[in-house]
């Protein structure tokens, strides 16, 4: 593993005066953060670098064949009298922090998401087709949630869930779970430790499907849920351009199940791909989805702790519902 620090002015690997690293994401954080911390030294070989905050300054990991996993700007530093700690982000962190206020028409996410990128200066690269047309009212929303918003309306129409991931530099869309790591995690040998839980504290076993009046048109229901753990209800408002019977399915929520592992690392294993794990402790045997993972390199080691859980899900984003008023369409260009 490789740390590369780049300004204006030079770039140059630091390596070898990082003592710990840790390299981490969540389908909810957005964008990927790095950590590194250097120890302080007296020594007057010891390297003296300074270090700003900014789109000029700049960490790269490589990993250990010298292809790029993160490469962003240090939003953060701090110090003690032991060491100093500096936290990158990636580009995704800049679509958080800016605004928009657009009316799309009849554009699907993906249209939806290069015009995104190209206000906010972000490169797009491979996002994936809904091939779903839609209207999307973002007034006041981040960048991302605006994205977010339009692959939710997707989502609902076809079950599938997505995710944004800077890839080199570029925004990519990715359909969440269909990245499988390489690695199966056998608590033979891999897995350290392992926890497990369940809930149905969230689950809805009941929609009520209504017209814009209220009137209920239909239910949707799984009646094997509801005779073991009781009626837990919801209510859809039918809407426009959307089939009410596919979108009323969707929302229906089944035991939440999660779990988090301890164990050596591999650099796949990263939030929005999937993962194989067969452990004798807790029983989890099959394909589960990575929600957060944190890798740490201290001491020659690479270790992880994964957040997985049996469900896929997405960050859903609901859009907001369009003004009466008259409204302009999107009059922007993207790129194919």
């Amino acid at each position: 593993m490789r740390i590369i620090y780049g300004n204006k002015n030079e770039q140059k690997d630091i390596t070898e005066i990082v003592e710990r690293i840790t390299w981490s994401g969540d389908i909810g954080q957005v964008s990927r953060m790095l950590e590194i911390t250097i120890p302080s030294s007296s020594d007057h070989f010891f390297p003296k670098i300074n270090f700003g905050l900014g789109v000029i300054e700049v960490l790269q990991m490589l990993d250990d064949s010298g292809q790029e996993v993160f490469w962003g700007y240090i939003f953060n530093q701090s110090k003690d009298s032991q060491s100093k700690t500096l936290v990158a982000y990636d580009p995704l962190v800049y679509l958080t922090k800016s605004k928009l206020a657009k009316n799309y028409k009849n554009l699907t996410a993906e249209d939806i998401t290069r015009s995104v990128c190209n206000h906010l200066g972000v490169i797009p690269g491979n996002i994936v087709p809904t091939r779903i047309n839609q209207n999307l009212l973002a007034l006041q929303q981040t960048g991302y949630e605006t994205i977010m918003m339009a692959y939710t309306n997707a989502s609902k129409q076809n079950g599938k869930k997505y995710m944004p991931r800077i890839n080199k530099g570029k925004l990519d869309v990715i359909e969440k779970g269909t990245i499988v790591a390489k690695k199966e995690l056998d608590s033979r040998e891999d897995i350290m430790s392992s926890q497990y839980s369940e809930s149905i504290e969230n689950m809805i076993n009941q929609i009520v499907i209504t017209d814009d009046k209220g009137n209920v048109i239909n239910y949707s229901s799984n009646t094997e849920w509801i005779k073991n753990y009781g009626l837990l209800q919801e209510i859809y408002q039918k809407e426009d351009e959307k089939d009410p019977n596919i979108v009323a399915k969707n929302m229906l929520n089944d035991i939440e199940r999660e779990a988090s592992v301890e164990v050596l690392g591999y650099m796949d294993c990263i939030a929005g791909n999937a993962v194989k794990i067969r452990d004798s402790s807790t029983g989890l045997v099959g394909l589960f989805y990575i929600d957060n993972d944190t890798h740490t390199f201290e001491n020659g080691q690479h270790t992880m702790s994964l957040g997985l859980n049996f469900k896929n899900i997405m960050d859903e984003m609901e859009a907001q519902e369009e003004e009466k008023e008259e409204t302009t369409e999107v009059d922007d260009e993207y790129e194919e």
